[in-house]
């Protein structure tokens, strides 16, 4: 599959996704502009008391066994949570 159409299909997977009760406010997933294999997401917890890191981990497995177009390719997740 094409990392265009794999990013956009994990883009709309994570903007859906829902973990220790919170959602991302705000999602951006792309092709790594480094790496042809990469696709990088970030995402915005807002003024969550969720762990980042932890969402962020549980965010990358449930991309890789509800997103099977990624299968592919290499996430790289990090997720901020504002104060």
């Amino acid at each position: 599959m094409d990392i265009n159409r794999a990013a956009a299909a994990v883009e709309a997977f994570v903007k859906t996704f829902e973990t220790s009760g919170t959602r991302a406010v705000e999602v951006q997933v792309r092709p790594s502009g480094d790496d042809v294999d990469v696709i990088k997401i970030w995402v915005d917890l807002g003024g969550s008391k969720t762990d980042p890191a932890a969402w962020a981990k549980a965010c990358e497995a449930a991309v890789k066994k509800g997103v099977p177009e990624a299968a592919s390719f290499t996430l790289a997740v990090r997720a901020e949570a504002g104060a």
